[in-house]
């Protein structure tokens, strides 16, 4: 309204200050003040952009929701859906493992049940978004920022018992022989179930271990926590872990499969003569972050050592065996108990020498320029904890890390390496934990530093494959995540095979900028293996996660109130605008002309 009636006043005063205070009597000078009125109103409200009629409130969105999960039980509740959705009023989006236009389809295969792209969308624009869903959803938490007016509808599957295998935790590689801890998150659904039996099977159906874990509630979950024994069966071996109970729906979701690659080498190994909560989380870390298979040994006594885990006896005499053919070794505490570290091992090796004395707390300064240096990118290093850090090692390639004691004297180096002969990374310093045990972006920088030296070390390790799958397993619908191995190349080409099919996939992987992680598409459901330049790696790609049942959502009606209203159509947008504002001056111009005005 305001811009009109600047355009109203403006039109007013160029029409009176031209042609005088008083209306003319000739009606032909009245037709010349009108003319110019009329035209300078139009040109201040274009100026202005003033609107054309009042604001319509926006047209809504209408979002469906086309994972799998809705195939899980209820036979007909997607149909349902879809006849919501296409008879509701507002452009159809269909969302799962992306956004897209389009019709609903008669059968919903996503493998991922993702709504964020969708509320953002509907954020951007500003218009209410109407979510027709199963409830089960990836990224639920995203539904707090619907726009205004918005609301989600929710077609929830009937309660019933089902019993899924969410996740497990295996070592990717073994030796024949070891003993190696299995973790397993069983899952319910929406009934409870009077009594659950799992199982670790291989592939020719020998039984590793077996368990009854009792009676779960609905929606419950509970770990199984084993060790096995290792096969003596040197190749790439299919584990798979089967829940079962008797009164179990759906039998997709039963069993997630995993490969245990069995070598006949030695496995990564990290040892400490001293024990503590450093060594525990690195241990952890190093169990989750590497290729190898890990041993880890601990002594508790002069003399007396234990292998981490089982606490049984192991000679000090194996320990330092086992030590010297690792690829990769981790020494924590007094290196040099079984003699100078390097005369006695072959592969990368990682000494943590936690200083004796305590001369103050020390905290971490800057990351400088390293081979760990994209793994220590964007770590709020003046946030974190304080340490204790020795004294600097002689003659390094390189410092990672250093810190400040006080934040004010004393720069020590906490991470440094050297190139040759060998990988060797040295960390003289105590209270890492601390990081670790307080969570949240100081753990993420606990990680970042284990994660890049035991990345760093890894790539000089006896493994000569081009690049190899991250996981031993994966969920279909998701991206293949590739680790770049002991190549130089950052273009690499693998040949995938599926077993029991006799089509090969070809593909190329591209480590960009020195990245040592790259992604490729999904995969179907199967054992493949990868065949790059120096070996061959085996993974399983089971069923989708959508097939895994999580607790739904509830309905949401008329969230965060009133839709906004859209905006209104302005003079800006015709072009006929301008041109009338030309016609209104010219025709001005040629009446005053006529009777001898300029």
């Amino acid at each position: 309204m305001i811009p009109w009636l600047l355009a109203v006043a403006a039109g007013a005063a160029a029409a009176v200050g031209l042609y005088g205070r008083r209306l003319p009597q000739d009606a032909y000078l009245r037709s010349l003040m009108a003319l110019r009125g009329v035209a300078v109103l139009l040109a201040v409200a274009l100026l202005f952009d003033a609107p054309l009629g009042a604001r319509r409130r926006a047209t809504p969105l209408v979002a469906l929701d086309v994972s799998a999960s809705w195939r899980q039980v209820g036979a007909g509740r997607f149909a349902e859906a879809a006849a919501r959705a296409q008879g509701a009023t507002g452009d159809l989006l269909l969302f799962g493992d992306s956004l897209r236009s389009g019709t609903a389809p008669s059968v919903p295969t996503d493998g991922a049940s993702r709504v964020a792209p969708a509320v953002d969308r509907a954020a951007a624009l500003g218009r209410p978004l109407t979510v027709l869903t199963d409830g089960q959803l990836d990224d639920a938490e995203s539904l707090e920022g619907l726009p205004a007016g918005s609301k989600v509808d929710v077609i929830s599957a009937p309660l019933v018992a089902d019993v899924a295998v969410r996740s497990l935790e295996l070592p990717a590689v073994a030796s024949p022989g070891d003993s190696v801890e299995l973790r397993a998150l069983v899952v319910t659904a929406g009934a409870p179930v009077p009594s659950v039996t799992v199982a670790a099977r291989l592939a020719d159906g020998s039984t590793l271990a077996a368990a009854t874990l009792g009676a779960l509630d609905a929606w419950s979950e509970r770990e199984w926590r084993v060790r096995i024994r290792v096969p003596d069966r040197r190749d790439a071996q299919l584990v798979k872990i089967v829940a079962s109970a008797p009164s179990d729906t759906e039998h997709r979701n039963d069993t997630l499969s995993t490969v245990l690659d069995v070598r006949g080498g030695p496995t990564a190994v990290f040892v400490s003569t001293a024990p503590d909560e450093d060594a525990r989380f690195a241990l952890d870390l190093m169990r989750g972050a590497m290729a190898y298979g890990v041993r880890g040994f601990v002594r508790v006594a002069p003399g007396q050592w234990r292998e981490e885990g089982t606490l049984a006896r192991i000679e000090e005499s194996a320990v330092r065996d086992v030590l010297a053919r690792a690829p990769v070794a981790v020494l924590h505490g007094d290196t040099a108990l079984f003699g100078a570290p390097r005369s006695f091992t072959r592969g990368a090796l990682a000494l943590v020498v936690p200083p004796r004395d305590d001369d103050g707390e020390y905290f971490m300064e800057r990351a400088g320029a390293s081979p760990l240096a994209p793994a220590l990118a964007g770590v709020p290093w003046d946030s974190l904890p304080p340490v204790a850090v020795g004294p600097a090692p002689l003659g390094t390639s390189w410092s990672a890390l250093s810190a400040r004691r006080g934040r004010r004297f004393d720069d020590r180096v906490v991470v440094a390496g050297y190139d040759e002969p060998r990988r060797i990374a040295v960390l003289p310093v105590r209270g890492l934990w601390r990081w670790k045990f307080r969570g949240g972006r100081s753990a993420d920088a606990f990680a970042a530093v284990w994660g890049g030296v035991l990345d760093w070390l890894a790539q000089g390790d006896t493994d000569d494959r081009a690049a190899r799958v991250a996981s031993a397993w994966l969920r279909e619908g998701e991206p293949v995540l590739w680790r770049r191995g002991a190549g130089r190349d950052s273009v690499v080409q693998v040949r995938l095979h599926r077993d029991g099919t006799t089509a090969d996939v070809s593909l190329t992987v591209h480590f960009g900028g020195g990245a040592t992680t790259a992604t490729s598409s999904p995969l179907a459901a199967g054992v493949w293996r990868a065949a790059v330049t120096g070996g061959v790696s085996a993974f399983v790609v089971n069923p989708s996660a959508e097939w895994v049942p999580r607790r739904p959502i509830i309905s949401r009606a008329a969230v965060a109130g009133t839709p906004a209203a859209g905006a209104a159509r302005n003079l800006r947008s015709g072009w006929w605008w301008y041109a009338l504002v030309l016609v209104l001056l010219c025709a001005e111009w040629w009446m005053r002309r006529r009777i001898g005005l300029r």
